[in-house]
């Protein structure tokens, strides 16, 4: 039913490859993700798939639910090839894979104005971007918007690190996150800066709707011109003798603190 592959040398796995360039990800307007549960969480979504590689062996294991899917997807004219398992890890960028990769179209949002944002200047690690994606999406926060040098939210550490949330929220990559920011302002909406010269969370005045909390890059925090900004500006107590902390886990003590003015 499905079409086979049998050589590391074929065009399609080819094309698959190249994907992990994120020049070619915004060439095809395409990425993959890798394995059952970002799978599970696209067709949940209802994300556009172009191709789906799968082993045997996971059709075998998955036989059932899944299985089902991918015969519906494959009569709505996706490409679904099997591939044979000892092929899959010159695809593959997990040590020990399950067997489903696929290639889906990228999402697009419509422009509007939200309650809640969350923007990332320059935050570089894909993990921690991530992660910080995945803690927004379980505060209930409603959108963020990264800048251009922040790591891509279609890059394979982001999609692992997020747990399928960047499907469940709208994330927009800004011009000029400056830029952005500056509208936002215009628009009434409180920016809440981080900065060690900060106001404690201890000590912060309540926060009013909308709002938008910014972390800034892993080593320099956030730039100037963007501090300057800031309507609030706050800082994490540091009890003990760390000098500081990973800038996800921040986001998430910062997100959380925020969100309790809400709930």
């Amino acid at each position: 039913m499905f079409q086979e592959i049998t050589s590391k040398n074929n065009d399609q796995l080819k094309y698959l490859r190249k994907l992990s360039s994120k020049s070619f990800r915004d060439q095809e307007n395409c990425f993959s993700i890798e394995g059952t549960k970002l799978f599970l969480e696209a067709v949940s979504n209802q994300l556009s798939f172009h191709q789906i590689f799968v082993t045997k062996e996971w059709l075998e294991i998955n036989d059932g639910r899944a299985s089902d899917i991918l015969t519906r997807l494959s009569s709505n004219d996706v490409n679904v090839l099997v591939i044979k398992e000892s092929l899959f890890p010159s695809i593959s960028n997990l040590q020990k894979s399950e067997g489903i990769i696929c290639i889906l179209e990228k999402m697009s949002f419509q422009t509007r104005t939200f309650k809640s944002y969350v923007l990332l200047e320059d935050v570089q690690d894909p993990y921690n971007v991530g992660t910080i994606i995945r803690t927004a999406d379980a505060a209930g926060i409603e959108c963020v918007v990264t800048s251009s040098k922040t790591a891509d939210i279609y890059n394979e550490k982001v999609l692992r690190g997020s747990m399928g949330s960047v499907f469940h929220l709208p994330i927009v990559q800004a011009d000029s996150l400056l830029d952005f920011a500056v509208q936002l302002k215009t628009n009434r909406i409180t920016l809440i800066g981080t900065s060690l010269s900060g106001i404690s969370l201890w000590d912060r005045e309540p926060i009013s709707e909308p709002y938008a909390i910014i972390m800034g890059n892993e080593s320099k925090g956030m730039s100037l011109e963007m501090s300057e900004q800031c309507d609030v500006l706050l800082k994490i107590p540091i009890i003990g003798k760390a000098e500081s902390l990973n800038v996800g886990t921040a986001a998430g003590i910062v997100i959380y603190d925020i969100v309790r003015d809400f709930k």
